[in-house]
Order: structure tokens, then sequence, then C-alpha cells
């Protein structure tokens, strides 16, 4: 079967959970496994809602503790665009459709995402469309093999993975 991962961080994002709500049934009905953080902020309200909807194929929880498996078993990750997120996506290779967060200082992570996009090592939907067209965008991309194949070869050509190492290289050589 098919696997979105749906993350918004830690403390959770209102915009992508409030989408999941009105797509994941959708998904399921399709044979797409949900593997969905709803963050800490909502994961109660959002499990109360889900009660008479405990179905296979859906796993809920506020936070992942193990991301290495979750990004293992995803066809498509549904993330926010931060640096980090952006970061681990990168690493894990995985496509991504990205909905920027509007409350963060100088749209920056417009401005990441839209770094993937012009790559076409992700896509981007606006955290105002999301709640309409999420779901076709999902079922659009996890439905496309050739894409999604595409998408990780062009996202792992972004990826930094030394970038530590490379970060203290210069830090010595600045202070040499």
């Amino acid at each position: 079967k098919k696997v979105v991962l749906a993350i918004g961080g830690s403390l959770g994002a209102r915009t992508i959970n409030e989408s999941l709500l009105v797509t994941y049934k959708v998904l399921l009905e399709k044979d797409i496994q949900l593997i969905w953080q709803t963050g800490k902020f909502y994961f109660n309200a959002i499990e109360k809602q889900l009660q008479s909807d405990k179905v296979e194929g859906l796993w809920i929880n506020a936070f992942i503790s193990k991301m290495d498996y979750a990004y293992a078993c995803a066809d498509v990750v549904v993330s926010r665009a931060g640096a980090l997120s952006i970061s681990e996506l990168c690493l894990a290779a995985k496509p991504s459709l990205l909905i920027p967060s509007p409350n963060v200082a100088e749209d920056h992570q417009t401005k990441n995402a839209l770094a993937l996009v012009k790559e076409e090592a992700a896509l981007m939907l606006p955290d105002a469309q999301a709640k309409e067209n999420l779901q076709e965008k999902i079922l659009t991309l996890i439905e496309n093999d050739n894409h999604r194949a595409e998408m990780a070869k062009n996202v792992k050509a972004l990826a930094k993975p030394d970038a530590a190492h490379d970060i203290a290289k210069e830090i010595v050589k600045l202070a040499s």
C-alpha cells in the first residue's frame, strides 16, 4: 500500500490538520495509508473527532519519536517548509507536498519551498488553498510513480549529508 506521512512539527500545524480532517477518509477509501503527526496542541481534539473512525490504515499520534521509520515507509510527505523539515526531506529523498506556514518571519517557509519547487524536488500548496486542494494534490502525486521517482532523485541531489562537518571546517578555518 502507498503511505502518506503528514507532519506539522512537534506543536502541530492547524492548516495541515484541518485539511487532513477533510481528506483522510478518501485516502483510506483508496487504500492509501496515512501516518499523521498532529502535534501536541491538536492531538486530543483530533483523536476525539476520529474516535468513531478507528480504521485500518490510519495511524495518528501527537509526535513521532522514530522519524527515520516514518520517512522510510512514506511514499509522499505532507509538511511545513521549515529549514529542518526541508533538510530532512532532502536527506530522506522523499517526494513532498509543502504547505509553508504564513505565520513566520519574512515568509521564509515559502522561500524554502520554492527552492525545492524550482528544482522539481517538491510541490507547494499555499496555506490558504490547503483545505480545498490537499486531497487532489496528494492523490495526483501518489498515483504518479514516475513523478515521485523524479522528485525523489531531484530532492536527494539537494541533500547536504556532511553539512555539520563542512560548517565546522569553515569555523576552524575562520578561527585560524
